[in-house]
């Protein structure tokens, strides 16, 4: 029962929305500027996920999760579905920054204080996705490999088990059993012919510009502030969390004002009213 009133005194919004980290809050609040949405911080993708199945099971159904794509599956479809009850909303884009790689909203803010001129600054994010190309392409490879050998993970176990069924437990799950098809064929060989299709891919996402949603915005929102902001000028001593931030904020406030939110976001945002109004008027 504590617990239970913890959480009631917690989640006092009428959408109570978790997220990753300090930037994804303080991005969309200024963005959505809806009085609506209580946003609270996870620290983390996993942590997103533990706290909204923390507050499912304890009965609070206006409790929702967002959290960064990286290499995951889009699920934008199934946002309006009536049938889907998932809590936690999956980011069509590689993660909240891509969002933020807006060269005229960066042109316009405060923290560009070197003057930087649109064209410029677009450059400067096209200069670093191409130089990210064989990280990118890496990191596909690695996500693959890891999707090879961490899907269907043996669940825990019941408390109580025995020897025979604790050897049954791992031995029989599909995870196991598939193990010695994934370590026969993920061979250097494999992997090298892997690294080559996802380096080809990366280079296509660099000619259609395609990078702009699929490469690790994080790296290039931080490379672009670096570039169009001498912080010893704008905000002395702040750090460059504080000085990611400020940039973000003020990217949200030139999109919100001159309509220029992207659709995935103003989508995200009806999505979770609609959750909100259904709750209301269903049993």
């Amino acid at each position: 029962m504590p617990r239970d009133v913890a959480r009631a005194e917690l989640y006092r919004g009428t959408i109570n929305l978790w997220v990753e980290d300090d930037l994804t809050r303080e991005y969309l609040s200024g963005l959505w500027g809806d009085a609506s949405v209580a946003f609270f911080i996870a620290g983390g993708n996993e942590g997103v996920r533990s706290v909204v199945n923390d507050a499912e099971a304890a009965g609070f159904r206006n409790v929702f999760g967002l959290v960064d794509r990286d290499f995951g599956l889009p699920r934008k479809a199934e946002w309006m579905s009536e049938t889907k009850t998932f809590r936690t909303f999956v980011l069509p884009a590689h993660e909240i920054e891509n969002y933020l790689l807006d060269a005229e909203a960066l042109q316009a803010s405060r923290s560009n204080n070197l003057g930087r001129t649109r064209d410029q600054i677009e450059g400067y994010m096209a200069e670093r996705a191409n130089g990210l190309v064989w990280w990118a392409a890496c990191r596909d490879v690695v996500a693959e490999v890891k999707h090879r050998f961490r899907d269907d993970l043996i669940r825990d176990p019941p408390c109580d088990i025995d020897e025979p069924r604790a050897l049954a437990h791992i031995i029989e799950s599909p995870w196991f059993k598939k193990l010695g098809d994934e370590i026969g064929k993920t061979s250097a060989a494999d992997v090298h012919s892997l690294l080559s299709e996802a380096h080809a891919n990366a280079r296509g996402r660099i000619t259609d510009g395609d990078w702009r949603w699929e490469f690790a915005g994080k790296e290039i929102f931080r490379d672009v502030e670096s570039r169009i902001c001498n912080r010893t000028r704008h905000k002395p001593g702040s750090s460059t969390k504080e000085a990611l931030i400020d940039l973000a904020k003020d990217v949200a406030q030139w999109q919100s004002s001159n309509q220029r939110v992207h659709q995935d976001l103003v989508d995200l945002l009806n999505a979770l009213k609609i959750r909100i109004a259904r709750m209301t008027a269903g049993p």
